[in-house]
């Protein structure tokens, strides 16, 4: 389970055998209810959708003009429709 460079260092390799992690089987065997399944869907953390765009400057500078190009379009749309 050790990496081979923690294999190579003898004196890290005695440090890391002196642990060992017990792992309780009951924690994994047990079936949650559906309560409890609907509040763990609502805990869950979501993806934020924009974080690409924002993420990069011309993303974000489009987040900025994209708007007004748009108001501006259908201020004009909306003068030539009279």
């Amino acid at each position: 389970m050790l990496k081979d460079e923690f294999q190579q260092e003898k004196q890290l390799k005695k440090q890391l055998d002196k642990y060992e992690v017990q792992i309780p089987e009951l924690s994994y065997q047990m079936k949650r209810g559906r309560w409890q399944r609907f509040i763990q869907y609502l805990a869950s953390p979501t993806k934020d959708p924009l974080e690409p765009i924002c993420t990069s400057s011309v993303g974000y500078t489009s987040l900025k003009v994209v708007p007004i190009v748009c108001g501006i379009f259908i201020t004009i749309v909306q003068i030539l429709m009279q």
